[in-house]
């Protein structure tokens, strides 16, 4: 970012500067990348103001800070000095977002945005393009305008990705960056306790798609009721499916013994790595986009075929004979089901079990959400299940009620881990699936070690 876009702005007074641009922001001053800025961020425990003289000497090229910290700063010290320093951060990424002409895809959803921002994103680099995306987890109101800042004028496109808790936040983050390009990936119950009701998930999901710039493209999943509702207007939207009607229509055309789908458009075939059904509308939104942009579709295919999931994104491994999928980055009500779906439709040579985490701020929901799983996992044939956390009680007690052979409920993971390691044999299939707050991954870690 040039500093002349700051200069000319009234909200900045810039002390100690003599470099052009800086690229990118970090909140973390232990570690700041080579030409970055460290932004001293206010929080309910920590004052990022006392670490600038420790971002400073770590490399920093200067410090986003405060009226009243630089009231008594060194006078040497290189600052960027606002009246507070997160709407300093979000000002400073909404001047640089409006000042670049760096398409960008902007994705939110229930479920499903993670995985949909990094397959298009390996779809498009396949194809040779320079994308910047979102890193990480920054999609909330501090790493959207950090994500923005990483931008760089080379680059061919930005996706990013967009998280959201209550009406009104993605408006704002969209506020920071206007979308050339939407996608909402799905609209459930998930972080249910901040919005109260379904009906509000699907009014905050809708920012995004309101926000979208009039010569803009909506992408809208035509398997999703509630996504498919979006009111129509003039601007151009591309459809797409699985099981519905829309503009790009893959049908399945099979789904091999570890769930996963061949998927089949006209005499176009495309296999992919990924298990389960959420993998396949992604892999169909992946092509909808590329094509949509005018990229060659082979070679789409070619790069959808080559796209393995990350850690915790519903990965597969052989682990001494034993399946491990590891779905644990995130759990809600959704996802979890189409999790467990795909393990319905793997072909085990021995039993299916489950380690399931508890499934986070769902509010007045959490019992009833709870029992529902443990009837989803009655229905697949699940076998064994390990449960933690606090409301997943209620799907153990569901599915020992319902007839699943062994359920039982843990406060520790080392103790859930032995049980399991005590039921588990070569050529079983274990799911691991839970909320991020849980971190269910460690029990894969535990199992390993003993």
């Amino acid at each position: 970012m040039k500093m002349s876009l700051l200069e000319n702005h009234g909200s900045f007074v810039l002390r100690n500067i003599g470099f052009a641009e800086f690229s990118g922001v970090s909140i973390d001053s232990r570690n700041i990348p080579e030409g970055y800025i460290f932004c001293a961020l206010k929080g309910e425990h920590t004052d990022g103001h006392s670490y600038v003289a420790q971002a400073l000497t770590n490399g920093a090229k200067a410090a986003l800070v405060d009226k009243n910290y630089a009231m008594t700063a060194g006078g040497d010290e290189a600052l960027i000095i606002v009246d507070e320093t997160y709407q300093g951060l979000v000002d400073m990424a909404t001047i640089y977002a409006h000042a670049i002409s760096v398409p960008i895809l902007a994705i939110t959803g229930s479920a499903g945005k993670t995985s949909t921002r990094s397959l298009i994103a390996h779809v498009l680099r396949h194809h040779g393009m320079m994308v910047r995306e979102t890193p990480k987890n920054f999609n909330n109101h501090i790493g959207l305008p950090i994500s923005v800042l990483q931008i760089h004028e080379r680059d061919e496109i930005a996706i990013l990705e967009m998280g959201t808790s209550g009406i009104g936040e993605i408006r704002n983050l969209c506020e920071i960056a206007v979308p050339d390009y939407g996608i909402i990936t799905s609209i459930a119950h998930a972080h249910i306790g901040g919005f109260g009701s379904i009906d509000n998930v699907q009014i905050a999901k809708y920012e995004l798609l309101d926000a979208v710039k009039e010569n803009g493209i909506l992408f809208i999943n035509n398997d999703d009721p509630r996504v498919a509702a979006y009111p129509k207007d003039e601007r151009k939207r591309i459809t797409y499916a699985i099981n519905n009607e829309a503009d790009v229509k893959f049908d399945v055309i099979d789904i091999d013994n570890m769930g996963k789908h061949t998927l089949g458009l006209d005499d176009t075939h495309m296999k992919l790595q990924s298990s389960g059904r959420g993998a396949a509308i992604n892999a169909v939104v992946a092509y909808a986009f590329a094509s949509t942009i005018g990229l060659d579709e082979r070679e789409t295919i070619t790069a959808i075929e080559s796209f393995e999931p990350a850690r915790g994104r519903g990965k597969i491994e052989n682990w001494k004979g034993i399946i491990l999928i590891d779905d644990t980055y995130n759990a809600n009500p959704f996802s979890v089901k189409n999790a467990i779906h795909a393990l319905e439709k793997m072909d085990a040579d021995g039993k299916k079990l489950m380690v399931f985490g508890d499934m986070l701020e769902m509010g007045p929901e959490a019992k009833s959400s709870h029992v529902e799983i443990g009837r989803e996992c009655v229905k697949a044939g699940i076998s064994h299940l390990y449960c933690l956390g606090n409301d997943s009680v209620h799907t153990v007690n569901t599915a020992k009620y319902e007839g699943i052979p062994f359920a039982k409920h843990f406060l520790e993971k080392k103790e859930l881990a032995s049980t399991l390691m005590d039921h588990v044999e070569p050529g079983d299939i274990v799911l691991f699936k839970g909320s991020r707050g849980i971190a269910t991954e460690e029990i894969i870690t535990l199992i390993k070690d003993m």
